[in-house]
């Protein structure tokens, strides 16, 4: 009886009942946030919409971005900042009603910039509280300086303060990590690397919302998981084996964190058409042990048919404490 049950569970096609998607869109802030929503536009970004806004309009010119606002040209005259984060935030709330136009429709807004800059540093606070105001899941998604960038990681730090206050969660990526996970590569393709993480973030979350998966996660579980999330950080993994890619994951996260004071995860696998129940359990399994008991912990997976045998993994970690 179980084995035509199964079989049954195989042949037969499966009603969905359609439902409205959340609206989602990407905001990047500066020249580091525009880089990588020109970058999303690049690989394809089904489901959410694409905007930059920055004060450098020659850096803008060449921005890929559905939508593009100019901030501060009476200002800066269209040049940027110069690394000035006060300049950056004041001509942000300069252009408050505009930013608020761009982002109010939405559910879900992404912010990501790199922080230790001027526009997006300054701007990218504001944009979380614009796209609060209007009642979006504010989840920005940020990268720090090296270490040894002195200036620029003291305006970094300011910058997240901010950002912890006016986002619902402020995902943080760590640029001294590169140093451990591709220490060989050109600078250029190392900081593609964490472009591309940024991407694959942002994807991750989109496709698993807005399409339907294998273990649906849904608006509802991200948004209580992004109103519990605080300073929060990114796993990622990719393998054609299940302990592969858990190992991977948990010796490269892209920030120094303790584990056991993670207050929550939402883990989303990623397989081909051949992706079991028991490999996809035994992916979630390998990062949940980590975690600590009371650790909120929410599941998704969802079959690509287009890489093959590979798992991919991508877990973003809440409530974690980090620099500042």
């Amino acid at each position: 009886m179980l084995n035509k049950l199964i079989q049954e569970a195989l042949e037969s096609e499966r009603d969905f009942e359609a439902h409205l998607a959340p609206k989602i869109c990407v905001v990047g802030c500066g020249g580091g946030g525009s880089n990588s929503v020109h970058r999303m536009n690049r690989v394809g970004l089904a489901g959410a919409d694409t905007i930059v806004i920055n004060t450098d309009k020659f850096h803008m010119s060449r921005v890929n971005s559905q939508k593009k606002l100019l901030i501060g040209d009476h200002t800066t005259n269209g040049y940027g900042t110069g690394g000035d984060a006060t300049l950056g935030e004041k001509v942000a709330y300069d252009s408050m009603d505009k930013i608020e136009a761009l982002v109010r429709d939405y559910d879900i807004v992404f912010v990501t910039a790199g922080m230790g800059g001027g526009t997006g540093t300054g701007t990218a606070p504001v944009v979380a509280e614009a796209a609060r105001k209007h009642g979006a899941i504010s989840v920005a998604l940020v990268t720090i300086p090296f270490d040894i960038e002195k200036g620029r990681s003291r305006i970094a730090v300011e910058g997240i303060a901010k950002l912890r206050e006016r986002a619902h969660s402020t995902i943080i990526l760590d640029n001294n990590r590169l140093l451990k996970i591709v220490p060989k590569l050109p600078v250029e393709q190392a900081f593609m690397v964490m472009d591309q993480l940024i991407v694959e973030v942002v994807k991750g979350v989109t496709e698993t919302i807005c399409e339907t998966s294998m273990i649906n996660l849904d608006f509802a579980d991200f948004r209580t998981m992004m109103l519990k999330g605080g300073a929060s950080t990114v796993l990622y993994g990719e393998s054609e084996d299940a302990e592969k890619v858990v190992r991977e994951a948990i010796s490269n996260p892209l920030l120094d964190i303790d584990f056991e004071g993670a207050t929550g995860a939402m883990i989303h696998v990623t397989g081909g058409p051949s992706l079991s129940l028991k490999r996809a359990y035994e992916v979630f399994n390998g990062i949940t042990k980590e975690l600590g008991d009371s650790a909120h912990i929410k599941l998704g997976a969802r079959i690509d048919p287009n890489i093959g045998n590979s798992i991919k993994l991508m877990a973003i970690v809440t409530g974690v404490r980090t620099p500042g």
